[in-house]
């Protein structure tokens, strides 16, 4: 920046933010500045002073920057980022942005002003970025500016949002930590607690509790018994006043009873930790009055119950799945279903699936096993496909459930939970594929007539399947050909167990675990389907394709489904087992190395 002349002009306009006792917002001081840069030199096309530059980037800065991954190890950081096709990353400001003249100015604008909102901001910029830009420490002046003008902010009320004076209290405890200065330490401590106790409102979450975050959490803060008495009685009378309102607020309900369960439980204060979560409880029972629909009642139930489960709460837990279960069988009447149609004409199906079935029973049995494994590869395509054009629905969290309204899954938005994404997106592409699944099945019955021993035959040239199980194997095959769906998966899925089971031992793998009995058990099929033996000769395409047809919840499941029982009659259709007879033709790929290299 050098020795650059003041533009007055510059000057005169922030010199209207200047006065000790104005209420603004740094948004405000950018917003006014950027109207200036528009009107003056944009339209003129004349270059920005670095003087006015410096004032820009100053107030448009983030404080307490939340992506800490993607930040640069600082405070504060940029104001928005995002992909360019010719420049790649851009950040807006860019640390690059920011010179060793820049701290410099921003050191002399720290002292010049008289309010202490543009004073904060000028003297934390220095304290965070100077040894990033300089390579040197700053001046620990500056970060007592910081805290003492940060208590003026919040004692004046000098600040149009109540939630930046809180970052602003929060900022100034943690400086005055970094410094060990008692005094400062002490000051910030009353401003927060004075600062709660004007600002509280029952209902609005966010302008209480954050003197028990910030000072109560913190040992390094020195809080006597008798403030940590004080912080405790005001979070217990406000979530007893919370308890009797007719509002039913159980958010706030909720944040007043975690924070003192936490407390209570630190000190070992069971029974007040049972008691302050019991009437949050009582405040979400009393919610439900208010007859929301059984989708929203699941949805704060299962937060309840989450959070009676954390604090060991087992019985309470239990009362509340059954509520539950209760609303659960409300909620599929609430869904809204909506159909779309797609026509395709019935010749190019037949085309189709003649092309499959084309040639003899061997040939076509295996061309149908490989076009209808799932690519996990072509799931990704779909998902950023999909997100491109309709990304508002990936930001969501997805709830599944079952035929009685029990949530079984949860996947997360796309950025947080990828693989959730991909396992939800390849159960969606079964459902859609097994329609033409079964036609194709139908087709290739009509053209062969295979009986259940052919087909077993053809599945017998895999070294996997053991003759003592071909009786069981050949018995569902039967039952699957005669339509007997129900008995073909129920005889069916223990075998492709059994295979997988057989495959991991061919492979030199270890099929067996130490029961809690002091014996052995056999490893279950999750568990062999994340081992390496079998993921290796299975690929990744068929052991994630079977992890979604039987073992994982945001999929299919039909194993753990029927197992234990929770199948409905409805499910046990031809469409299921359409896809476990897949499974098993899957599996008969699997050949010993010299016969698959002959």
């Amino acid at each position: 920046m050098g020795e650059i002349e003041k533009n007055k002009e510059v000057e005169n306009l922030l010199g209207v933010f200047d006065s000790p006792t104005q209420k603004l917002s740094e948004a405000e001081i950018f917003d006014t500045l950027n109207k200036f840069v528009k009107e003056k030199y944009s339209v003129n096309k004349l270059s920005i002073p670095d003087f006015l530059k410096a004032e820009m980037m100053a107030f448009v800065f983030t404080e307490d920057y939340t992506n800490k991954a993607g930040g640069w190890g600082t405070y504060y950081g940029p104001y928005m980022t995002f992909n360019d096709k010719e420049k790649g990353y851009v950040e807006v400001p860019s640390i690059k942005e920011i010179t060793p003249s820049i701290i410099e100015y921003w050191e002399k604008r720290a002292i010049e002003p008289k309010n202490p909102i543009l004073k904060a901001r000028y003297a934390d910029l220095v304290w965070d970025f100077s040894e990033k830009i300089t390579g040197t420490k700053p001046n620990y002046k500056m970060a007592i500016i910081v805290i003492e003008n940060s208590i003026e902010i919040a004692d004046k009320d000098l600040h149009k949002y109540l939630q930046s004076v809180i970052e602003k209290l929060e900022r100034a405890l943690s400086l005055a930590l970094s410094l060990n200065h008692r005094e400062l330490i002490e000051k910030v401590k009353e401003s927060i607690i004075n600062y709660e106790k004007k600002i509280t409102k029952d209902n609005d979450i966010g302008l209480w509790g954050f003197s028990f975050d910030l000072l109560l959490k913190n040992e390094k803060v020195g809080l006597t018994e008798e403030e940590k008495e004080e912080i405790i009685k005001d979070l217990e009378e406000r979530l007893d006043r919370l308890s009797k309102s007719p509002e039913h607020n159980f958010w706030a309900a909720e944040n007043a009873s975690l924070r003192l369960a936490d407390y209570y439980n630190s000190i070992n204060k069971k029974e007040d930790f049972k008691r302050v979560l019991l009437k949050y409880g009582k405040v979400v029972k009393e919610a439900l009055s208010m007859k929301p629909s059984a989708l929203v009642a699941i949805a704060w139930l299962e937060r309840l119950f989450h959070i009676y489960m954390q604090y060991n709460m087992k019985d309470e837990a239990g009362e509340i799945s059954i509520e539950m279960r209760k609303f659960g069988e409300k909620a599929d009447s609430e869904f809204i279903k909506r159909e779309v149609s797609v026509t395709i004409p019935t010749e190019e199906i037949e085309k189709f699936i003649n092309a499959l079935i084309d040639g003899d029973l061997k040939t076509a049995l295996a061309r149908i096993t490989v076009h209808y494994i799932p690519k996990k590869g072509e799931a990704i395509k779909q998902l950023d496909d999909l997100s491109k054009e309709a990304p508002i629905q990936f930001l969501f969290t997805r709830k599944i459930q079952d035929s009685s309204g029990r949530v079984i899954a949860t996947v997360g938005p796309l950025p947080d939970d990828f693989e959730g994404q991909v396992v939800f997106q390849i159960a969606q592409n079964m459902s859609l594929s097994s329609i033409f699944l079964r036609d194709t099945i139908e087709a290739l019955i009509s053209k062969f007539n295979p009986d259940a021993k052919t087909i077993t035959d053809y599945m017998y040239q895999s070294p996997i399947f053991g003759e003592d199980r071909r009786p069981l194997v050949e018995k569902g095959i039967e039952e699957y050909l005669n339509g007997k769906y129900i008995a073909a998966l129920h005889i069916l899925i223990p075998q492709v167990e059994a295979l997988i089971r057989n495959l991991e031992e061919k492979t030199g793998g270890v099929v067996l675990k130490q029961s809690k009995y002091e014996g052995f058990e056999f490893k279950n099929l999750n568990e062999m389907l994340w081992d390496n033996n079998v993921r290796e000769v299975l690929r990744e395409d068929i052991t994630l394709y079977f992890r979604v047809l039987f073992v994982d919840p945001r999929g299919w499941n039909l194993r753990n489904n029927i197992s234990h029982g929770i199948s409905t009659l409805e499910a046990l259709n031809a469409t299921s087992a359409d896809r476990v007879f897949h499974s098993l033709l899957c599996l008969s790929l699997v050949k010993e190395q010299e016969k698959a290299n002959e």
